[in-house]
Order: C-alpha cells, then structure tokens, then sequence
C-alpha cells in the first residue's frame, strides 16, 4: 500500500512532485494508493508522508526528545518475536549519559551524549590521510564494514584511523533501514576520533535537508510503523527538540579541507556567481534549515539558490552530468583556494575523476553492496572498496 498524508499548508510544489510520483509509481506496479488528511501536533506542516512498501516495525533509536525541562528516550526493541516500545523520561539532563543502539539481535553499540553542541568550522588543514564517503542512505551494515575494512574503526566501534579524517558528504537518510544507527555512529566517531587526534565530518546533503523540512517521500515505511509504536510522529524526529535534530543544526552544506573542497551535490555556476564565502554560504543556509519553503521564495536570490534544486550546493548535478563549463570549475578553485571538488549525489560505477581531476565523483550503489570512497593519504588519491583494497582513480 502507497499513503500519502499532507495537510492543506503544505506546499504546491511538492504536492504535485508527491502525487506524480504515485500516480507513476501505482501506474507501474498496479499499487493501491490513498489520501489522507493525517494531523500532526504542531502549526504549520509543510509535510508528506509517502511509502511504497510495507515493512514490519524493527529495531530503532534512542530517540531524544526534549519538552521543557523532561527528557523523553524512546526506542523499539524486541522480546522474543515481537517489537515493543520503550519510554523513559528523565527529569534531569541527559548530557553525558551513555545510550544503546541496538541494529538487530546480536549487533549494537553504545555512545554518550555530548555535553554541548557548536556550529562546526568550515576551513580545516590538509590532514596526512582523509577518507571520504557519502550516500549511504540508511545502509548501516554497508557503513560499518567499510569503515572496518578501510582501518577506521574496529569491531567494538573504536576509532583506529589515528589523526586522519572522516569526511561523509551527506545522505545517510532515506531508503535504508537502519537511518537512526548511522546518525548514532556518526555521532559516536566525532567523539572517538578528537581523543585520537582525528575528526569526523558530517556535510548535509538533499536527503537530510528533506526529512529537516517534512519532506518524506523517501522514508522506508518502517519508520512510519515505528513512529506509530513509539506514539511519535516522524516529522517530529529530527526536529530542534531533539538530540539528533540539535546535533544536525551544527553541520555544514560545503567543507574546505587542506585543497579539496567537499560538498553533496557541488556548486553551480549560479551559486557561485553570489561569491559568498564559505562561512556565509553555511551561515546562511543553517538558518534555514528548517524552513526550506522561506528560503526559496525569497527575494535574496543567493539564498534562493542555496536551496533551488537546480542549483543548490545539495542538489546540483552539473559536474556529474558534465553539464558545467570547465572555466567555472577554474574560477571556483581560484576564488576558494582548491585543487579538486569531492561531491555525491550523482551515482557513479567507481569513485572517478571529472573534468581533468578538478573534480571526483564518490557516490557508489551502497544498497548493491558496491561501496567505495576516496583516500587522500601522502599526496596519492585512491578509490577504496569495502575490502579496503586500494585502485588508482581514472
């Protein structure tokens, strides 16, 4: 069964994209299809609710939610063959207390709430070595040997990449079933990797800017039958109430490490003929994070473009579809200083160079099993398997 659930404020554009896509999709697979008029505990929604497949509730949070001074935790968990769900409430801070995530029966790990949350930098030094991942899109298993394999972590979710930096360049949301556990060991390594010397970055792309602003066309129906275990809504999730949604305000839509720059989709000739630097471009799209629909009807074109998708930093498709002038590529890496570009968003057969080297493509079919990233190690650029075997980029 396919649902769609909206309220009369949502957004026209949407809409219309959401009822299409059913319509195609019903068309297609002869799917039954419905309308709702769902209602959410909170004005205004600007929101969707669409699956395509049914799925059972299964294992997921914590979810942190905060409402006044109460600290509300609720996960799904599992007692014999049925999944249930937890709630504890807590009338005193949960900052520095250890929670669980369970994946499945025999596979979880633990991490600790940070005791504060800051707007990461956006300018960083060359690191010695630097990985860089992105689109795994809810894909937790896929993530997880990678990282082990490519000498990350190890299998107790301790950091082993020493100094060298972890760049995931967005969408670790939608499709998968295991979103919130990617969200958690994100969160984990960040702390992990500064007692190492190390880092961890987390680039927002389209698909975390989608679920911040109820546009949830691309959730695994699971997470709409364990919102309704939890007595959660999901668009309520992500939100500034919760930890994860606080957490996900500190990030960046564009990264500048050592020489490379490193964003989702890529930045258009339009974006960058609004010459913002980097700490404007991520200072003015983080105000909006949250209100997506305001920052494309504005009047201030720059911002409009952060969040168009024809030419936002997150949806961009120029350099992968080689639609961009190679001058403009020459001119962006003059005005911020770069040799290469590092995008996602557009799939590519192998993590692969563009444009003479200015710029590498790194999303691979994860959900396929075929997972690569990029390593900059010594000067070298190589493209890395989920084996950990290395293969020189062409």
């Amino acid at each position: 069964m396919v649902i769609l659930a909206y309220k009369d404020s949502w957004s026209k554009s949407h809409l219309i994209r959401a009822s299409m896509l059913l319509f195609l999709i019903g068309a297609s697979m002869n799917l039954t299809w419905a309308t709702s008029n769902y209602t959410y505990p909170f004005e205004p929604l600007s929101s969707i609710l669409f699956t395509s497949f049914v799925q059972d509730p299964s294992y997921d949070g914590p979810h942190i939610f905060y409402k006044g001074d109460t600290t509300i935790i609720k996960q799904v968990l599992q007692k014999d063959e049925t999944f249930y769900a937890k709630s504890d409430t807590l009338f005193k801070s949960i900052k520095g207390k250890e929670i669980t995530c369970q994946i499945n029966d025999s596979i979880r790990f633990t991490t600790t709430i940070k005791k504060s949350l800051k707007n990461e930098p956006c300018t960083y030094p060359a690191p010695e070595k630097l990985i860089a991942l992105s689109d795994i899109e809810g894909n937790f298993m896929q993530f997880r040997t990678f990282l082990i394999s490519n000498g990350v972590i190890n299998t107790s979710y301790q950091w082993t990449f020493g100094n060298g930096h972890l760049v995931l360049v967005g969408d670790f949301f939608d499709r998968g079933l295991h979103v919130t556990e990617c969200l958690w060991l994100i969160y984990h390594l960040e702390q992990e990797a500064i007692k190492s010397g190390g880092y961890v970055h987390f680039i927002l792309g389209n698909h975390e800017i989608m679920n911040m602003n109820d546009d949830l066309r691309y959730v695994a129906n699971k997470y709409i039958e364990n919102a309704m275990l939890i007595k959660e809504p999901y668009n309520l999730w992500y939100t500034p109430d919760t930890e994860l949604g606080r957490w996900l305000q500190t990030k960046n839509i564009a990264e500048k490490i050592g020489d490379y720059l490193f964003t989702h989709g890529g930045l258009s000739k339009e974006m960058f003929s609004c010459k913002l630097t980097l700490q404007n471009l991520n200072a003015d799209a983080r105000k909006y994070f949250y209100r997506e629909a305001e920052a494309m009807d504005s009047r201030d074109s720059c911002l409009a473009f952060i969040y168009s998708g024809d030419f936002s930093p997150f949806w961009y498709r120029g350099y992968i579809n080689k639609t961009i002038d190679e001058q403009v590529l020459n001119l962006i890496g003059e005005h911020y200083n770069i040799n290469r570009i590092v995008v996602g968003h557009s799939i590519v057969e192998d993590v692969s160079y563009f444009y003479n080297k200015k710029v590498i493509g790194i999303d691979t079919k994860h959900a396929k099993g075929d997972s690569e990233g990029l390593l900059v190690e010594g000067g070298n650029e190589f493209r890395i398997d989920d084996a950990g075997t290395r293969f020189p980029i062409k």
